[in-house]
Parts: C-alpha cells; structure tokens; sequence
C-alpha cells in the first residue's frame, strides 16, 4: 500500500450479495490501477461514495475534502449547478485512487475534457439508457448508432456501462467547443431515433420513454460526467464497465465483468480500452453536413 494510505474498515460489507468487503474494493483498485488512471488523468473528477457498501447511504461528491492529503492534486472550476466554485480531485496517481477508495469510493465519474484545454473534449459520448433488465435494446441501439456515425466518417468504441446500459465513445482532435459536439451528437440521436423509434427515445423525461433506450446526447456538456472504464459500480454482483469490442457485443453479458475478474482478464486481454478505441477524428466537415440537415 503506498506511503500516506491508512486503510481502514476493510472488513466492512460492501456487496453483500457477493460477499465481497471494503478490502476487496482497495485490492481491485491496486491491482488495475495502471489501466484505470489513464482515462481519468487530468480530468475534473466526481465519486460517488458508499461508507456502509451498496445498500447503505449514498452520496455524489465533487468538492474534494478539506481534510485531503496535501498531494492529492485538484483543479477549481465554477458549478452551474452549485453557483460556486468547486475543487474537483484529480487522480492522476495510484496513491489518489487508492486514498478515494478508502473514503469508500466506488463509482469514478470522469469530465469527457482535461485541464489543459478544459472546454474541448475529447470524445464524443452516447449513452444508451435502457429500461431495467434492457441491455439487449440498448445493444441493438448501439449498432443503430454505429452506423449513423460510420455515414458522416465517425468510428466509436463501446463498453458497458457497468449497469444496464451501453457507452459508445467517439474519440475526437480537441478543436471542438462542447457546444458544437453536442449538437452533433443530438443531431445523430435524432437520425437514430427516426429509424428505430420503436426501441430508441430522445425523450429526456422517464415517464415519457415508454419502454424504450434513451439515447442521452447531454452528456456531452461542461461539468458532466460517464462512469470511467473499469470503474466498478454499486449494483448486486460488483460489476464493472469494461470495454468490448463490435464482434463480442451482442454476446456478452454486463454482470460478467465483476470487481472479482477483471483483474485476471485484464492480465490476459491487456488493455482494451487503449487497443479497441480508434484515432482521434475530425468533425469540421460532418458536423456542417448535420447541421444543414437538421436545418431543412
């Protein structure tokens, strides 16, 4: 355990149906630390912590605490949400992951941008958001969208979200507003929509879905944030949201991926975020070519 780590509670029940501890948690995250930094680097960071496991309280935190070690490094950005300034955690390093998962951090929800060039992300995201028990909707949907965006010259790479859904990232040169990715990316869901609206929703209302996968453009946005690959999530079994490539989609299971082996798949896959995901793309072109479309 590194130098400034005190873990504590390790015995503490975090999943109850797996019987898996607070212990087991910090375990995971040491042993795939070298995969789960690099998506996380230099991006304004909200967690999500469990102090009593996944059937206790809960609580999103943005505001890294007062009582932080002195090297967790942070960056200050303004919250529309809280009408403030807010010191987000940057985990750039497997001691600060490791401090997180102490305070009972599960859930590692990512900015889509970093602090160099913090109003231009980086990829463009799709999250497909099924009823529960619908993640074979939101694969198929998921395919419906990976053709959208091969018209208008885009490839995307997909993981589970670790819950019910699909997350397919389109990686992007950092030339483009926010603003301007998500109109392309609301422009899209549209097109997919009109095509499969018997399955695919833009509505952003729940009541109002009707069943369907709602494809959620709005996360394409300063200060929002996606569940980073291989972050485990707080659901019965431990999952995890791990990358899959197109050919394995339709095959594959989300409860599949658990806090319990990924480890050793990841030993023996190496690491498919970094290998499944294409170059990053321009979009000058494309997103004139929506946004005429739109306009007609």
């Amino acid at each position: 355990m590194p130098r400034g780590i005190e873990p504590s509670n390790l015995d503490k029940v975090f999943w109850p149906d797996a019987g898996l501890k607070k212990g087991d948690l910090l375990a995971y995250f040491e042993s795939v630390a070298p995969l789960v930094l690099p998506p996380l680097k230099d991006r304004p960071l909200t967690v999500k912590r469990y102090p009593d496991g996944i059937e206790g309280f809960a609580f999103y935190q943005k505001d890294t605490p007062k009582y932080a070690p002195d090297w967790v490094r942070t960056a200050t950005y303004y919250a529309e949400s809280a009408r403030r300034d807010v010191r987000y955690t940057l985990c750039n390093s497997t001691r600060t992951l490791l401090w997180l998962a102490n305070q009972a951090t599960i859930e590692l929800h990512p900015w889509l941008s970093r602090t160099d060039r913090i109003w231009l992300p980086d990829h463009m995201v799709f999250d497909l958001d099924p009823p529960e028990g619908g993640f074979g909707q939101a694969v198929e949907v998921a395919f419906a969208m990976r053709e959208a965006l091969a018209e208008v010259g885009l490839r995307a790479a997909v993981k589970t979200s670790g819950a019910k859904g699909v997350h397919l990232y389109v990686p992007l040169t950092r030339r483009y507003p926010f603003d301007q990715v998500r109109e392309l990316a609301l422009g899209l869901s549209r097109r997919v929509e009109a095509r499969i609206a018997g399955i695919a929703t833009t509505e952003f209302k729940r009541a109002d879905r009707g069943g369907r996968v709602f494809l959620d453009a709005g996360r394409n946005a300063p200060g929002a944030h996606v569940i980073a690959p291989y972050s485990p999530r707080a659901r019965p079994g431990a999952p995890v949201s791990f990358p899959v490539a197109w050919r394995d989609l339709r095959r594959i299971h989300p409860q599949e991926f658990t806090i319990a082996n990924v480890p050793k798949l990841l030993e023996r896959k190496g690491d498919p975020w970094k290998t499944l995901m294409p170059l990053r793309q321009s979009l000058s072109r494309l997103a004139w070519s929506l946004e005429n479309e739109l306009q007609r």
